[in-house]
């Protein structure tokens, strides 16, 4: 169970960049053709610009009150919180569904086609389960693991693609339509959602520094961006023809007659999806009161492998529940607009 015990901000917040390199390890990362690296860039620049715009709500109420938003909202607004939980609550299930379904897709085309995906669905919602009864602090002492992995599977993918860089100066000219910056910036703010996250779990992190959120988000950006250069002077137009790009280059990684490291791609996004799905699962018990409550978590688990077996067997529900324009509307309301409301009304009052 989730103790009272704070543990040091920096582990929150090596969630927080685990959490968010999992969008493009999942993604398609489907960029438009016509479009250069310079291009892509500035796109994705401002995507993460946002992203950091999106914790400053949240990260005022931690310096003010070293509350979390949801602790917050509990203490000023106890006969609202039905309608602020249950609207939290939704949005950590639409969450939950949109990376397990990606995760499962990925698992089905690059991985075993023939694999009955409700299991894997299942085993790993059990396995997040058991993640979120013992606690954040738990899945907090994973990720030091898991980034230290992912830093090792990062450096050898970079440093096994160099020797296969072919430079063209062409995509360092700036074009693009402006529809395709619209979405491309829409596609690099999904990370955003990580804000949500940190407004629900700071409360249990001491010794916090807003300084932290921006070189969390700074280092997802570099890696992103260093994924997108390798994608675009590596892959070339071979990957507009292909999905997951990130796996693509776990393929064209190699030392000398040693190649191909695709198994260390489809290790860490299995661990980031763990220890996403898990914390989400923390979160929606933090938005009902509760730290960590069993019957709670099987609960919202059923709930979203229902929703999962819905979406395997309806297209229209797996496509609105993997819309990420959707995902970034609802990160938007709960990162940004309620926790700017709770500012607005109690202002001075927030200490008191």
């Amino acid at each position: 169970m989730q103790t009272k015990i704070k543990f040091p901000s920096k582990r929150l917040l090596l969630l927080i960049f685990l959490s968010g390199i999992s969008v493009i390890l999942l993604e398609s990362f489907d960029l438009p053709e016509n479009t250069s690296f310079l291009f892509n860039l500035l796109t994705l620049l401002c995507g993460f610009s946002i992203t950091a715009l999106f914790f400053i709500p949240s990260v005022i109420i931690k310096n003010r009150t070293d509350l979390d938003f949801m602790s917050l909202a509990h203490i000023k607004t106890p006969n609202a919180m039905i309608f602020v939980s249950a609207f939290y609550c939704m949005y950590f299930v639409f969450t939950a569904e949109y990376f397990l379904i990606r995760y499962c897709d990925m698992f089905s085309k690059k991985l075993n086609s023939e694999a009955n995906i409700l299991a894997v669905a299942f085993v790993l919602l059990a396995v997040c389960v058991y993640a979120a009864y013992k606690g954040t602090n738990g899945i907090a002492r994973c990720s030091i693991f898991v980034f230290v992995f992912s830093f090792i599977v990062f450096l050898i993918v970079f440093a096994g693609n160099i020797s296969n860089l072919e430079i063209n100066n062409t995509e360092f000219n700036f074009y693009g339509q402006k529809n395709d910056f619209i979405n491309n910036t829409s596609f690099f703010l999904t990370p955003a959602f990580t804000a949500v996250i940190f407004s629900v779990l700071s409360g249990y992190t001491k010794n916090f520094r807003s300084r932290q959120i921006v070189f969390s988000v700074a280092v997802t950006a570099i890696v992103y961006g260093l994924i997108l250069f390798f994608t675009t002077f590596v892959l070339g137009e071979y990957a507009f023809a292909q999905d997951y790009r990130c796996f693509l280059l776990s393929k064209t990684t190699h030392f000398g007659n040693v190649g191909g490291f695709d198994s260390l791609y489809l290790s860490i996004s299995l661990l980031t999806v763990f220890l996403l799905i898990s914390l989400i699962l923390t979160c929606i018990c933090k938005s009902t009161g509760k730290s960590s409550y069993l019957p709670i978590v099987l609960v919202f688990s059923v709930i979203i492998f229902v929703l999962f077996i819905c979406a395997y067997h309806f297209n229209a529900v797996k496509e609105l529940l993997t819309n990420h324009y959707i995902l970034n509307i609802l990160t938007f309301i709960s990162a940004v607009v309620i926790p700017v409301i709770y500012l607005f009304a109690f202002g001075r009052r927030l200490n008191d």
